[in-house]
């Protein structure tokens, strides 16, 4: 009987976390792309200025994953998931009511902060503490994209008759059911309660930084991470410039996030067997083949590609977790992940203004679509690398 309990305790603990992660990380990167034309005119700035938006985002997710990765275990998860979805739900309200462009770039920022605190930090605390050895598992589910996947197709759907200002404060309504689910959550406080012993076990910071295979992984999840994040910017509006239809070109994201429903729980599974570094390695040979071609190939392969594209690019936030809890465990995963966040930081930044300010230049994505392809072959390097010149796994706690 006790068992019973406690496996729905957990079954109740990792769907809190999956409708936390979806309704914060899937409602801020699924409707930045469909709304990014709305943006433009709202805030009469071009493409390359307004996808700074989306660089506030990824940079604050970085800085905040750094900064609370280690403070995290002195909350409880509950506590640490609420604060991530009342701010998200703060900041999407707050996106409604502006028109001003420095107030919506903070708010953005705000968005990456709620990111890191309820669809990453939380998450992975909780998977390499309460599940570690199905940390793969726990984290594909918790990461399933489903908000992701209907998100860009709702919005077209809503956005005529809403207009882009009811859209953001639908969406800031839509996270308060959430947020109540996630006060109610019960998580024992074993994060926060270990106390001195904890502390006192807790991995170094030397321990992370001089270990090449954190460098090497963490460099190669960097690369992977940017390219996904300017696709999300850019794929409705590159499909428009390539003539496809408004409808058609919401469905580029839906499939691109509906694949990943797949792709998840697969990569999930199978960096449990063979290890998240070998798993990312092969998502970057796929992702590289899928941005060369859209580059090339014609406008109707381009769902294919985006189907293939998301299946595998859709899992990093599951890998990126796995793979640290998998070398540090429970007592070092927050520290690393941090760590690892600060690492991806120019590269979040820059990515999709780079891609933004190429359209600009030149009204084509293709060349900047094949620099992705081939840095992303440099990614899957990098990763194979960084496997091989891994170091013996820190040891972890017990399981609860």
């Amino acid at each position: 009987m006790a068992s019973t309990t406690e496996g729905k305790a957990g079954a109740w603990m990792v769907l809190v976390c999956m409708l936390a992660n979806n309704f914060t990380l899937g409602l801020t990167y699924g409707s930045f792309g469909a709304l990014l034309v709305s943006n433009e005119q709202a805030f009469g700035a071009g493409r390359d200025i307004i996808s700074f938006g989306m660089s506030a985002v990824s940079t604050t997710l970085g800085l905040s994953a750094l900064v609370m990765g280690n403070l995290v275990r002195r909350l409880t998860p509950r506590v640490s998931i609420a604060i991530g979805v009342g701010t998200a739900a703060c900041a999407f309200a707050g996106l409604g009511l502006t028109t001003n462009l420095a107030v919506a770039l903070i708010l953005w920022a705000l968005l990456g902060f709620s990111a890191a605190m309820a669809a990453i930090l939380g998450p992975v605390a909780i998977a390499a503490e309460y599940f570690p050895d199905r940390s793969g598992k726990v984290l594909a589910l918790v990461n399933m994209p489903v908000v992701l996947f209907l998100c860009p197709w709702a919005i077209t759907a809503i956005l005529p008759a809403l207009g882009r200002d009811g859209t953001y404060l639908l969406m800031a309504a839509l996270l308060l059911p959430v947020l109540v689910l996630v006060v109610r959550l019960r998580t024992g406080g074993a994060t926060a309660g270990h106390g001195a012993k904890q502390a006192q076990e807790e991995v170094p910071a030397g321990a992370i930084l001089k270990r090449s295979d954190f460098w090497l992984i963490s460099l190669g999840i960097s690369l992977i991470a940017c390219t996904g994040t300017a696709y999300t910017v850019h794929a409705i509006p590159f499909a428009a410039s390539a003539g496809m239809s408004v409808s058609t070109s919401a469905l580029m994201m839906s499939v691109y996030s509906g694949a990943g429903l797949a792709g998840v729980p697969l990569f999930g599974m199978l960096a449990d067997k063979i290890g998240a570094p070998r798993t990312l390695a092969i998502t970057g040979g796929a992702q590289s083949i899928c941005w060369a071609g859209l580059a090339f190939a014609p406008t109707e392969s381009f769902l294919f590609f985006s189907a293939a594209l998301g299946a595998a690019t859709t899992p990093l936030t599951t890998l990126h977790g796995t793979a640290m809890a998998q070398i540090f465990g429970i007592n070092g995963v927050g520290k690393a992940m941090g760590y690892s966040f600060a690492i991806k930081l120019p590269f979040l930044f820059l990515a999709s203004p780079a891609v933004g300010y190429a359209y600009v230049q030149m009204a084509d994505y293709r060349p900047a679509f094949v620099i992705v392809a081939i840095s992303l072959v440099a990614s899957v390097g990098l990763l194979l690398v960084g496997n091989m010149a891994r170091g013996p796994a820190v040891a972890r706690a017990p399981a609860h």
